[in-house]
């Protein structure tokens, strides 16, 4: 059995969410090392790990892209399994992304799962699946250098990849993965796609893959609202400059677009974010709530923060949010004075729309929000900042929407004897503009 998947994959430092063949996969961006095959049986495992493969992710891996041969658990399986004992992307430092494991293992684990799953989904379970892969990817701005580019193209390309999805005890499918090109934009930038179409290419209104479900949250009322435009849609940004903010837990990106390139003097970010935050409150949580916890890692800490908006809300939330305000604080005031540092550098008369969004935004929304729009009110400049159902996938959507676009096509083309020149080595519209200039 063989498949062709195209893949878009925002390596976030705290989540990785990646679209895998159309399908939306949202996981905490940790694995951790396994000595055992966890499962004790064929008959049941097997059934329940189809049913939720993502959330029961244990994977065999082959040397490859740097990647110890072992036994690896993803996600969620990980933090359910291990806690604190994972292994996650270091945020601090200038440790980039391409020279950490975690991506490398965490992708090909969640292509696997999707390979196996859409298989069980036609009806079969092969022992064997092969999957050819195009992937667009990103790195953050400081990150986004020739050297780190090279050496996350060459890890997924230099070789096939021999992943064995573990589903029982004896039941088990190899996949091998065969990347046939990647490309590697800057963070923020793919969001000028998914802003502003949806997945069919239509002008957004709600959720990027425009079914009737996501009309009852339009993305862009609030700010309508706020500016008194009426019917709001994504070709209200159809060539505005805008400044982003793409908040993530180790950084935050500020890349400038205008129109759809995206333009690279201005590019620019900061090493602040939700993590930075998250690392020193966790003693002081430890300290407020002395008996709940034996240690909390960053992904825990994240989602006792997260729960906040939900029905449920974790018992130390209270703790937790005590705990996180200074230090969040901090982050922001960091933060604040690197947006007014590009708007004066940019040129206020420049930018017309300041867009917030990511996965830090969320968490920091109460603090940030307030002192961008005073910020924002003072130069003249529109404010959005994109919900929160839809901030932390802005991001995968924009890759999405570009890997399948002519443009990647095109860029797949160009490169193919580079993409050539690595495995030989090894071995011995108008939306897609802002591409051709990463």
């Amino acid at each position: 059995m063989k498949f062709q998947f195209n893949v878009g994959n925002d390596l976030g430092n705290s989540e990785q969410d990646i679209y895998v063949d159309g399908k939306l996969v949202q996981q905490p961006n940790v694995f951790s090392i396994a000595g055992q095959i966890p499962w004790v049986d064929d008959d049941t495992d097997v059934v329940k790990n189809l049913k939720n493969i993502y959330d029961n992710l244990a994977v065999s891996i082959v040397a490859t892209a740097g990647i110890p041969t072992g036994l690896y658990l993803i996600g969620k399986h990980a933090l359910k399994t291990n806690g604190e004992n994972v292994t996650n992307l270091y945020v601090k430092g200038n440790n980039s992304k391409a020279n950490q494991t975690v991506p490398y293992v965490n992708t090909l684990g969640v292509i696997a799962a999707r390979a196996v799953e859409k298989a069980n989904e036609q009806g079969e379970l092969p022992n064997e699946i092969s999957v050819d892969v195009d992937m667009a990817t990103a790195l953050p701005v400081k990150q986004h250098t020739p050297s780190n580019i090279q050496t996350l193209q060459s890890n997924f390309l230099n070789s096939t990849h021999n992943v064995t999805v573990h589903l029982g005890l004896t039941k088990k499918v190899l996949v091998k993965i065969n990347f046939i090109y990647v490309h590697v934009l800057q963070e923020g930038s793919p969001a000028v796609f998914s802003l502003q179409m949806n997945s069919s290419g239509a002008w957004r209104t709600a959720g990027y893959q425009g079914n009737n479900d996501d009309e009852k949250n339009p993305i862009f009322s609030e700010f309508g609202n706020t500016y008194s435009i009426e019917n709001i849609d994504g070709s209200y940004f159809d060539g505005k400059n805008i400044l982003h903010l793409d908040c993530g837990d180790g950084t935050t990106d500020t890349p400038f677009t205008r129109g759809d390139s995206v333009d690279k003097d201005f590019g620019s970010g900061v090493n602040h974010g939700v993590g930075h935050a998250i690392d020193p409150a966790t003693n002081d949580l430890l300290a407020l709530a002395p008996h709940a916890f034996n240690s909390v890692s960053r992904q825990q800490y994240s989602e006792i923060l997260k729960s906040q908006f939900t029905s449920r809300k974790h018992k130390f939330l209270n703790e937790a949010l005590q705990a996180f305000g200074p230090h969040i604080d901090n982050q922001v005031a960091q933060i604040m004075k690197h947006v007014s540092d590009q708007t004066l550098i940019i040129g206020t008369n420049d930018i017309d729309i300041i867009v917030v969004y990511g996965g830090g935004s969320i968490l920091m929304k109460d603090k940030l929000y307030p002192k961008l729009k005073e910020l924002a009110d003072r130069l003249r400049i529109q404010l959005l900042y994109v919900p929160k159902e839809y901030a932390i996938t802005l991001n995968a959507e924009g890759l999405d929407f570009f890997v399948k676009s002519p443009i990647y096509a095109a860029l797949k083309e160009a490169n193919m004897n580079t993409v050539k020149g690595i495995k030989t080595n090894t071995k011995n519209s108008n939306k897609e503009v802002a591409a051709t200039n990463e």
